[in-house]
């Protein structure tokens, strides 16, 4: 029987714990989290199996799986770097940036520990174990960052997140930050600003938010993601988000030239090329 030890039972980590019962029924998974709601949940729909104290469970695993914001995984790899685990246990995690996360990890040098990074591209902006699902990652892309681990334990990953049903792409940490800061940190930053501002410039109207309709409500959906995990993501990744924010910036700057002067050549032209690539995205 495998043990599997997962740190954080929010939407990700209750959503792996999910479909590593899913595809392996055999499995014993000890849930670690200091909400009790999440781990009640999860342990009354029989999702885990038991509910232990971090440092107390990992000696015990063969696979432990991190999951909570970034800076809980990096404390929690210097954690799991003093203790006495399983002769050949992997460690994995599902953060959203990597290159701290792997830096971190060079702690781990007990004989035959494995590391590997990781990060599946799904979410929600629903929060807590409640709203996990074993569908979440389906066709999504699920980044490996090459650590410590062996070939057999890469495949006894794979093998566990099996039901899983995602496409896994081998990548390094510094290429991962990069996408990962283009396609989802800067997105989430951009939405949260345009709420705030939007929110401040219509508090003294009386209807004011409440007129949103579809498109400021899909366009900021993100934005109602927890900040605890966001302030984590944007700390751990800041050198390549601040660039990018810059490159928006200086797009969105373009833009507003072009609406000022009423250049309608320049707008179109803005408008047509994302449509074109929004369009591609649903093929």
């Amino acid at each position: 029987m495998t043990t599997v030890l997962i740190s954080g039972l929010g939407l990700i980590g209750s959503s792996v714990a999910r479909i590593i019962k899913d595809g392996n029924s055999e499995a014993d998974i000890i849930g670690s989290d200091p909400d009790d709601g999440s781990a009640q949940f999860l342990l009354d729909h029989r999702i885990i199996d038991e509910r232990e104290e971090f440092a107390e469970a990992a000696p015990k695993a063969d696979v432990i799986v991190l999951a909570g914001p970034v800076s809980v995984i990096v404390a929690q790899i210097d954690i799991l770097s003093k203790l006495p685990l399983k002769d050949g246990a992997l460690i994995t995690d599902v953060g959203s940036t990597k290159q701290v996360i792997m830096n971190e990890a060079k702690k781990l040098t007990q004989p035959g520990i494995g590391f590997i990074g990781g990060h599946p591209m799904a979410g929600s902006h629903l929060t807590g174990g409640e709203n996990g699902s074993a569908k979440l990652f389906a066709g999504s892309k699920y980044f490996l960052v090459t650590g410590s681990q062996t070939d057999r334990q890469l495949r006894e990953l794979q093998k566990l997140m099996k039901s899983a049903n995602v496409e896994w792409i081998t990548t390094t940490a510094e290429t991962h930050d990069k996408l990962v800061s283009e396609l989802s940190h800067v997105p989430h930053a951009v939405a949260a600003v345009l709420v705030n501002s939007i929110a401040d410039s219509l508090k003294d109207d009386p209807v004011g938010l409440n007129a949103a309709a579809g498109g400021f409500k899909s366009t900021t959906r993100i934005a109602a993601s927890d900040p605890k995990m966001w302030t984590a993501i944007m700390m751990s990744n800041s050198i390549e988000i601040s660039r990018e924010i810059q490159s928006f910036q200086q797009e969105l700057s373009e833009l507003q030239a072009a609406i000022k002067d009423q250049d309608a050549d320049t707008i179109f032209k803005t408008f047509a090329k994302a449509q074109k690539i929004r369009k591609s995205l649903d093929k």
